[in-house]
């Protein structure tokens, strides 16, 4: 009876233990992570007690030198197991940019993650120490210091070896000076030289320009001459549209992945490039809007010619802010070359020139156009050029495909190239409760012949399902609390790992 009785106790007591130690087993996720900063100040996180209490006082010490010496901030994390939804690198990775460790403008920390139960390592390298430990340097360091000791249960001596392995190539001068120059390059370097000025250099100089061009648009056009709706730029408003569109995106794939990260990268050196690259953008869009209200005050296509190379004869200088001009001012080169033939003066048939019409005087053509030829204009199917004798006795009218030949054919009715084939006419709108109609016909714009080729159904509006996944980026948006203890540092990334 009492061996009955002790068996059981063992057996209760061996399941307790076991019971104990399976719950204890805890498969951290990044924000469970203690962080050492906020825990005495140290740089060693080992939650699961799997180091010494004197490795750990050790790892501190030296790890405190480092900062000391270099301004190099190196963490050390070791759990016995981590998030399984997660590789090392990532949950490493995250854990680096949430700590925030190194500092803002240096990006000078380094990360030593280890998992027990995993059999997993993995350092994380900051942008700004990936010169100085590159991933084949830290690769080298852990096979030769860490792995050996982890492959006999002994992580002190493994983690220690690694650090004053570490610790042998930062302290060295050669590469101490090299840190120094590049971490204190901020306390050298004025934030006027670095930012205000350039900043302010550049934004008084896109306003100086900008200027300029808009007094040229207002003297050199009669924008009165055209009500509001004929001064709206399809191709600006396309360009805006698309800008606009991308901007958008870029914000849905910031929110919904978590990647405004990629922000803290970017130095503060950095931002008049940015500045710079968006006011070259915008001067480009200004310049291209200037250019179609050229088109709009110009019915004829010569002086349409003219005033673009008087204009760009005028502003080449544009191109110095903005490099992408140069690309429409080639464009506008090579049509105008291909203009050369079409505007060379005709004879008449006493071979005398003749003059061509100004049809920024004469819009219609009257009395040399039929309004079938002024309808096939009016569409862009073709251009006319009209050529008139000095006596006025004799004239000859010179035809010439425009910008939409190929979206016409000639009207089986009235024999003119304003024949849209296949336009479709919506009838019905589609909603979200119900689909669509419209007709599929052949019309003719002058004679107003219209051929009906079949309906078509307009597919019903469908409700975006995107605002379902908005809380998956919950978790990481307070992955910057922490960063004000270590430095607010980041990581692209760099960094290598490995098993034992």
């Amino acid at each position: 009876m009492l061996n009955t009785h002790l068996f059981k106790s063992f057996t209760l007591f061996f399941f307790l233990l076991t019971a104990n130690v399976a719950f204890g087993q805890t498969a951290y996720k990044v924000k469970d992570i203690p962080d050492p900063k906020k825990n005495g100040g140290g740089y060693v996180s080992d939650p699961d007690l799997i180091l010494g209490d004197g490795a750990v006082s050790t790892l501190n010490g030296t790890i405190t030198q480092f900062e000391h010496q270099t301004n190099v901030q190196v963490a050390v994390v070791i759990v016995n197991d981590f998030d399984h939804d997660k590789e090392d690198f990532d949950f490493a990775y995250a854990l680096f940019n949430t700590w925030g460790i190194g500092s803002k403008t240096s990006n000078n920390g380094l990360l030593l993650f280890i998992s027990k139960d995993r059999r997993k390592y993995r350092f994380i390298t900051g942008t700004g120490i990936e010169g100085v430990l590159p991933d084949v340097k830290l690769k080298h360091i852990a096979e030769q210091n860490l792995l050996p000791a982890f492959r006999q249960n002994d992580f002190s001596t493994g983690i220690t070896n690694t650090i004053n392995a570490i610790g042998v190539i930062i302290l060295n001068p050669e590469h101490k000076s090299e840190l120094n120059q590049f971490f204190t390059q901020r306390e050298s370097n004025s934030s006027l030289e670095n930012f205000w000025l350039p900043t302010g250099i550049i934004i008084l100089a896109f306003w100086g320009v900008f200027k300029i061009v808009n007094r040229q648009a207002k003297n050199g056009l009669n924008l009165k001459a055209f009500d509001k709706k004929s001064s709206y730029d399809t191709t600006i408003a396309k360009g805006c549209g698309v800008i606009f569109f991308l901007i958008i995106a870029c914000i849905f794939v910031l929110v919904f992945t978590g990647a405004f990260d990629i922000f803290r990268n970017i130095k503060l050196a950095q931002v008049p490039y940015i500045l710079f690259s968006i006011l070259a953008i915008g001067l480009f869009f200004r310049y291209l809007f200037y250019i179609s209200q050229l088109r709009k005050a110009h019915q004829d296509d010569k002086n349409f010619f003219d005033s673009v190379v008087a204009f760009h004869k005028k502003n080449w200088w544009l191109v110095l802010f903005s490099p992408i001009i140069l690309i429409a001012i080639i464009i506008h080169l090579i049509k105008r070359v291909k203009t050369i033939d079409r505007f060379k003066p005709i004879l008449d048939s006493k071979n005398n020139p003749m003059i061509r019409v100004d049809r920024d005087i004469n819009i219609e053509g009257e009395p040399f156009l039929t309004p079938g030829q002024r309808k096939e204009e009016v569409v862009k199917a073709y251009d006319y050029d009209i050529w008139e004798s000095a006596d006025d006795k004799e004239h000859i009218i010179k035809t010439w495909p425009a910008e939409e030949y190929n979206g016409y054919t000639e009207c089986p009715e009235c024999n003119f190239r304003t024949y849209k084939l296949n336009k479709r006419v919506t009838v019905k709108q589609a909603t979200y409760s119900h689909a669509g109609q419209a007709k599929l016909i052949n019309e003719c714009s002058f004679c107003k012949k219209t051929e009906f080729i079949k309906w078509i159904t307009l597919a019903m509006l469908v409700e975006s399902s995107s605002s379902s996944s908005s809380s998956s980026s919950g978790s990481s948006s307070s992955s910057s609390s922490s960063s004000s203890s270590w430095g607010g540092g980041s990581s692209s990334g760099g960094g290598t790992g490995g098993s034992w």
